[in-house]
C-alpha cells in the first residue's frame, strides 16, 4: 500500500552540497558526485523525483530512535525503560556533537534545497498546468514542513527560500518570527493549490487537509512564542481556532472523517484510514522499505529503519515466579512467553510515567487506555523455533488453589496487566500470571500498541508500516487548546467532547451501553484548564511522537518534567526548551563564527 519507493538519484547529493557548509576544497570533491544540475527540475522527472526524495526524508526522522527519544523521552508522559541511550531522558547529554541533534538540523534542510529548486524553477518546467500546481503545493507543503521542525527545536534558524548550488561557509539565523511568516505563506499557497484526499489515494502525499492542519499547529506554535507571534497572541490563536474548525466543519470535502472506534485509529492495515491526513511511507518491498530484514538479502536501512514496533515492548519473555502472589503456592521462576510476530521484539526504550497511567482514568467510560495498551498475552507455549517464534520453548504449570494448571496455548491468558492492582481472590482464579501497577518495572509495563506490527516477515523485523505523522483527532485538540487561550471554555469542551464521545464506544457493548458510557465521559467548560488539555493530549495521543514539543510549545516542559519524570527531574534546565545548533556541520565550518550565536546553556 506504500507508494513512494527510494530515489538515488544522483542530484540529491547535488542538494547536500548546496546546503552543507565546505571548509576546503578536498571537502567539496569528497561530497559532489552529480552530474545532473539545477536543469533537472525543469523535467515532469525532475519535479517528481525531487518531492519523492523530500518525502523520503522523513523516514531519517519518524520510525529512527534518536529522533523518537527526542520527541518523547524526558517529558512528563516516558521514561527509559530496561534498554536504550539516556541522552534525551536524564538531559545530561544534549550536546552540539549529538548525532541526533544533528540529524535533525542536516536531514531538514536537504530536502529544503531539493524543494527550493523545485519552487524556483518548477514553475517553468513544461509540465500539465494542474499536475504543476500539484507538485508546486506540495514542495510548499514539505518546505513549511521542514521549517516547522527546524524553528520548534532550535529557535532562530537560517531562512533559506533560494535554491543553492553553492557552497557557502558563511550563515546568519533569522528571527523566528520571520521563519514563521515564511512557513504561513507556504502553507496558506498550498491549501489553495492542493487537492482534496481521493480515494485510494497515498496518505504519503500532502492533501488540502494536510496542510490544513500543519497551518492550524503553526499559528498555535507561532501563538505560544512571545518572540514570534503578532501583538499578545490573540490573532494568531483565532487563526489557529479558525483553521482547525475550518478543517473540521469540511472534512467531508476534504475527504477525511474520525474513525468511530479510537482502536482503529492504529488499526494496522489502516494506516491511510479517513482519520489519517498525512503519514511517513513504507513499503512492504524489502527494497524500497529502507528497513533490512532478516530473511531477506536486502541491506538494512540504518538510521531510516522503523523500529516503533519495538522500542514500546516490555519484556514480557524474562523468567517470572509464575506463582507471584499465590500464598502458600510454590515459587517456580520460568519463561511464560516466547517472542512472537504479534508481541513484537522487546527493546524496551520507553514505558510510561505513573503520570500517564494516571491520566487514563475513567477507563469503565474511556476505551483509549485498551486501545493504546497491551494488556493481554496470550498463551503462545509450547512453542517451535522459526520465522513467527523466536525459541522452542516448554509450557508452564501454575498452582491455583492447590491445584497444578497448565493454561492451553492459543486460548488462555498467559500474562495480564489489568492496569489496576488484584486482590488474592483474582490470581487464584486466573490460570497465568497477573502484573499489577505496583508490580511494574522497567522490564515489565504494558506495551503501548499503537506502532505494533504484526505481520512483518520475522518475528525480529523492522515494520514496514506507514507511519501516521497527522490526523483529525489532533485537529480537534488543535482547535481546544486555541479556544481556550481566547477565553472561550465552551467551545473548547465542545471540542473535547466529540473525542470523548468517541473513545466511549466500544465494539463489546451494547448501543445502550455506549450511550451510557458517552454520558459518563462528557466534560464541561469548568474542566477547562491547560492542564486538563495537556492530559487530554496524553489521552488521545500518546507514543504519537508529539509531547515534547507539546510542552516546550505551552512553556510546561520544566515543570512537568520536573513533577513527573525522576529521571529529567535533577537535570533539566530552563535552556533545554531548545536543541543546541550543531557544532561539526555547522558551526564548526563557518568562518563568521561571531555572528552566529549558538543557543544559550550550551
Amino acid at each position: 500500500m506504500k507508494v513512494y519507493k527510494k530515489i538515488k538519484f544522483g542530484w540529491i547529493a547535488l542538494a547536500i552540497v548546496a546546503i552543507t557548509p565546505m571548509s576546503c576544497k578536498k571537502q567539496l570533491e569528497s561530497e559532489y558526485r552529480s552530474n545532473l544540475g539545477p536543469e533537472y527540475f525543469l523535467t515532469a522527472s525532475g519535479l517528481q523525483a525531487g518531492l519523492n526524495a523530500s518525502y523520503a526524508t522523513t523516514r531519517f526522522f519518524w520510525g529512527s530512535e534518536g529522533f523518537t527519544s527526542s520527541q518523547v523521552a524526558g517529558t512528563d508522559e516516558v521514561i527509559r525503560g530496561g534498554d536504550g541511550g539516556l541522552d534525551f531522558h536524564n538531559y545530561t547529554n544534549i550536546t552540539p556533537q549529538n548525532g541526533t541533534i544533528q540529524s535533525i538540523w542536516d536531514n531538514s534542510y536537504v530536502p529544503i534545497n531539493n524543494l527550493n529548486g523545485i519552487l524556483e524553477l518548477g514553475p517553468q518546467a513544461n509540465v500539465d498546468a494542474a499536475v504543476k500546481t500539484q507538485l508546486l503545493g506540495e514542495a510548499k507543503f514539505l518546505r513549511g514542513f521542514y521549517y516547522f521542525l527546524l524553528v520548534q527545536n532550535f529557535g532562530n534558524v537560517p531562512l533559506k527560500l533560494a535554491y543553492n548550488n553553492k557552497p557557502s561557509t558563511e550563515d546568519l539565523r533569522s528571527p523566528k518570527k520571520d521563519v514563521y511568516n515564511a512557513i504561513i505563506k507556504d502553507l496558506t499557497e498550498s491549501v489553495a493549490q492542493l487537492g482534496n484526499i481521493q480515494a485510494g489515494q497515498s496518505k504519503g502525499r500532502a492533501s488540502k487537509a494536510a496542510a490544513l492542519h500543519l497551518l492550524a499547529k503553526v499559528y498555535l506554535a507561532k501563538a505560544w512564542d512571545v518572540d514570534a507571534r503578532d501583538g499578545d497572541g490573540t490573532a494568531d490563536f483565532t487563526k489557529a481556532y479558525e483553521t482547525a474548525v475550518g478543517l473540521i466543519n469540511g472534512k467531508t470535502t476534504y475527504g477525511v472523517d474520525l474513525e468511530a472506534n479510537f482502536a482503529d485509529v492504529f488499526r494496522e492495515g489502516n494506516e491511510y484510514g479517513k482519520e489519517s491526513l498525512f503519514v511517513a511511507d513504507r513499503n512492504t518491498d524489502p527494497t524500497y522499505s529502507e528497513s533490512g530484514y532478516n530473511n531477506t538479502t536486502a541491506p538494512a536501512g540504518g538510521n531510516k529503519e522503523n523500529r516503533l514496533n519495538c522500542y514500546w515492548v516490555s519484556f514480557y519473555t524474562l523468567t517470572r515466579n509464575v506463582n507471584e502472589g499465590i500464598p502458600g503456592a510454590p515459587a517456580v521462576t520460568t519463561q511464560m512467553a516466547a517472542r512472537d510476530q504479534v508481541s513484537g521484539r522487546p527493546y524496551r526504550r520507553y514505558r510510561p510515567t505513573p503520570y500517564t497511567y494516571a491520566t487514563f482514568s475513567n477507563r469503565d467510560n474511556d476505551a483509549r487506555y485498551d486501545g493504546t495498551f497491551q494488556k493481554a498475552w496470550i498463551m503462545n507455549l509450547p512453542s517451535t523455533q522459526d520465522n513467527n517464534v523466536q525459541t522452542t520453548t516448554p509450557a508452564f504449570t501454575t498452582t491455583r488453589n492447590g491445584v497444578a494448571v497448565v493454561p492451553v496455548k492459543g486460548v488462555d491468558t498467559a500474562i495480564y496487566m489489568p492496569g489496576r492492582e488484584v486482590t488474592v481472590a483474582e490470581r487464584q482464579r486466573f490460570k497465568g500470571v497477573i502484573i499489577a501497577p505496583s508490580q511494574y518495572n522497567t522490564e515489565w509495563f504494558p506495551t503501548m500498541t499503537k506502532h505494533m506490527d504484526k505481520t512483518k516477515q520475522h518475528y525480529n523485523d523492522a515494520s514496514d508500516r506507514p507511519i501516521l505523522l497527522m490526523r483529525l483527532g489532533e485537529v480537534y485538540l488543535i482547535a481546544a487548546e486555541a479556544a481556550f487561550k481566547l477565553g472561550r471554555s465552551a467551545d473548547a469542551a465542545n471540542m473535547i467532547n466529540v473525542l470523548r464521545s468517541r473513545a466511549a464506544f466500544r465494539t463489546t457493548n451494547t448501543p445502550a451501553q455506549n450511550s451510557a458510557s458517552v454520558l459518563g465521559n462528557q466534560i464541561s467548560s469548568a474542566d477547562i484548564t491547560l492542564n486538563f488539555i495537556l492530559e487530554e493530549r496524553t489521552r488521545e495521543l500518546f507514543g504519537e511522537m508529539n509531547r515534547w514539543l507539546d510542552l516546550k510549545r505551552t512553556g510546561t516542559l520544566i515543570s512537568r518534567a520536573v513533577l513527573y519524570n525522576e529521571m529529567a527531574a535533577p537535570n533539566i534546565k530552563d535552556f533545554h526548551v531548545l536543541r543546541p545548533i550543531p557544532s561539526a556541520s555547522q558551526l564548526d565550518l563557518l568562518t563568521n563564527r561571531d555572528q552566529f550565536p549558538q543557543n544559550p546553556g550550551y
